[in-house]
């Protein structure tokens, strides 16, 4: 499950970031979190340390760092840099990312966006992280074809897809094609998922409102009721 679920309790301050994890753990009973760069309270090393003792502790897998936007090359390169750092810190194998806007010259974007995604990869890499892009409305990479065309130019095994686990898109990749993370809406019908064939963790997210862990509950809940984990390997494919 994802921290972003949860966010209005964290950034008011009713749950703290490893009260939250504890409870995913005891409450939830999940396998596996994603965590939000925007909820961390800090991102120092020593904080970092301490999400993945408690992770550890608990038994629960700091499955990915979550930073939208990230491959938006406007950003500072300093963002990335952290996030990798962060991501190593804590433990997580995978950093969930998306595109920035087009810009005003979509071309000139894509092409440093490559650049900028390129850079990226390679100290990904050399950290032992995956980025997992997932297209996103709004953004350079709004839809499956233009994150698999994007893809082709960065060329990286270390570059997967991160796709809704109910899209019809998923007829669209190859055997070749790496899904390592799969996003399921708290509003969506767990039924949905009876006859599809999972390739990567499955992510349960959306808005939780003002009671995430009831609603988050009672998806897993009928999750588990259709035989199937909310998480599903223990090893992340790279």
């Amino acid at each position: 499950m994802a921290s972003s679920s949860f966010a209005a309790l964290l950034r008011r301050g009713s749950l703290t970031h490893l009260e939250w994890l504890e409870l995913c753990s005891s409450r939830l009973d999940a396998d596996g979190v994603v965590l939000g760069l925007a909820d961390f309270p800090r991102t120092d090393g020593e904080y970092a340390a301490q999400v993945k003792k408690v992770a550890v502790d608990l038994g629960i897998v700091p499955v990915a760092l979550d930073v939208p936007g990230l491959l938006d090359p406007d950003r500072p390169d300093e963002e990335r840099s952290v996030a990798v750092a962060l991501a190593t810190g804590i433990g997580a194998a995978l950093i969930r990312v998306t595109a920035g806007p087009p810009g005003t010259l979509p071309p000139e974007t894509f092409a440093r966006m490559v650049a900028t995604t390129k850079t990226f990869v390679s100290a990904a890499k050399a950290a032992n992280v995956t980025l997992t892009l997932a297209p996103a409305p709004v953004t350079l990479l709004p839809g499956l074809a233009e994150v698999q065309n994007f893809s082709k130019y960065v060329d990286s095994a270390w570059l997967r897809y991160d796709l809704p686990a109910t899209s019809p898109e998923h007829a669209q990749l190859g055997g070749r094609d790496r899904v390592l993370v799969e996003r399921f809406g708290l509003d969506e019908d767990p039924q949905l998922l009876a006859s599809v064939h999972r390739r990567g963790w499955l992510v349960v997210e959306g808005d939780g409102g003002d009671d995430p862990f009831g609603r988050v509950g009672a998806v897993l809940g009928a999750l588990r009721n259709l035989g199937q984990r909310p998480q599903m390997p223990s090893v992340v494919p790279g």
